[in-house]
């Protein structure tokens, strides 16, 4: 046969025109004159969306998002929410209440992004534009290692805004000295109010309304606020903490086994002073008055502070860091791992104070799980701190 017939034989559609040289015909070929292999194609896609469709309302159950419902306190007159504020979708509300001890829900509106928390809520039917989360059992806090229960040790749940807690709502510690701090801090922008110390936390020295705390100078920082038990504050122009504590210690006293049994103390609020080698607090006695000499052991105030190791805190990123104070000692855990014990001069000073979280000009970020706790943490304690963080995780600025 010649190579004509061959040729000539060819038909549209035929895929195997091969010639006697062994070459392909130039005949073209169209693809989508082939019903069966459009109608396949058709069908993987029905097949690839309804995938899709499928994992996103699994991913939805799992959450246990409630459609159409609010998660608000059982008595709605006196309601009010552990936190308020806006995130770009549902998942970022979640995310904040997870990280949150105090939160057993939230109540999240597509329409205007408003997160609301609460605890101890209930679920009602609501319109098209709610939705609520309720925290599974699974996720609450665990007391079965822990020696106390830290949920009612939570100051604040969660803020990115200035947040005062009333000192009368804060235990003074069992011992003097000894008690424990905890938080989760994360920083979205570190470049926020550059130039100045930038405020996390402290109870002490008590801040006017509407002040704001602009400090260059670590030394001029200190002489307005000479009480912090503690304060916690980011450097200026580094991204590293600096943990500032109130110290009172004995000068020119006696050695041996019992201190001079005059050492004159003062009430700040009445001016009424007293004699008496007995601590501050529930121990004093006041009973007794000076005969008008100057003892010679006295008592001397300071601020001292520590950041080793408390250096290049990492951004968009939740860490935790938790403070145990033991009299002249303080450890310092970071995610839950002792990187540091320091020694003080003296022993933290009884505060009485108020609580000031992120003062105005601070640093752009959050903190969550800010406790307090009248006695030094165990490490089944912190460790279950350690378990509400959701491993790596990462936020951004809603």
């Amino acid at each position: 046969m010649s190579n004509n017939n061959v040729i000539n034989n060819a038909k549209p559609g035929n895929i195997n025109l091969m010639n006697k040289s062994g070459f392909y015909n130039k005949e073209k070929v169209n693809i989508f004159s082939n019903i069966y292999l459009i109608l396949s194609i058709f069908c993987i896609a029905l097949l690839f969306v309804g995938y899709a469709i499928y994992k996103y309302t699994q991913s939805k159950s799992n959450l246990n998002i409630l459609a159409n419902s609010s998660y608000y306190g059982t008595d709605v007159s006196v309601y009010e929410p552990i936190f308020q504020d806006k995130a770009k979708t549902i998942n970022d509300c979640i995310n904040i209440c997870q990280n949150d001890i105090t939160c057993d829900g939230i109540t999240y509106n597509d329409d205007t992004q408003s997160c609301l928390g609460t605890k101890n809520g209930q679920v009602r039917n609501e319109n098209a534009n709610y939705s609520a989360w309720v925290k599974p059992p699974s996720d609450k806090v665990s007391k079965d290692n822990m020696s106390k229960d830290l949920s009612k040790a939570v100051l604040v749940g969660y803020t990115k805004k200035m947040t005062v807690i009333d000192g009368k709502k804060i235990q003074n510690p069992y011992m003097l000295g000894y008690f424990a701090y905890s938080f989760n801090l994360t920083i979205y922008d570190f470049y926020k109010n550059y130039g100045s110390w930038r405020h996390v936390f402290h109870r002490g020295t008590d801040i006017a309304p509407g002040t704001s705390l602009k400090y260059q100078s670590w030394e001029n920082l200190l002489v307005d606020f000479p009480m912090q038990s503690i304060g916690v504050w980011l450097a200026p122009f580094t991204n590293n903490l600096r943990i500032a504590v109130t110290t009172t210690s004995l000068s020119n006293k006696s050695y041996g086994s019992y201190q001079d049994a005059f050492i004159q103390k003062c009430n700040n609020v009445t001016g009424q002073c007293y004699v008496s080698d007995m601590p501050s607090g529930k121990w004093a006695d006041t009973s007794r008055s000076g005969d008008g000499s100057n003892p010679n052991t006295t008592e001397d105030t300071y601020v001292e502070y520590f950041d080793h190791d408390l250096q290049n805190i990492p951004i968009n990123k939740q860490i935790n860091i938790t403070l145990n104070f033991r009299g002249n000692n303080v450890e310092t855990l970071f995610n839950g791992k002792i990187i540091k014990i320091n020694s003080l001069d003296g022993v933290p000073k009884l505060c009485t104070n108020s609580l000031y979280v992120m003062n105005d000009l601070t640093f752009g970020g959050e903190i969550s799980n800010l406790l307090y706790y009248p006695d030094t943490l165990l490490l089944g304690d912190i460790q279950s701190i350690i378990e509400l963080q959701p491993p790596e995780t990462s936020t951004t600025t809603s």
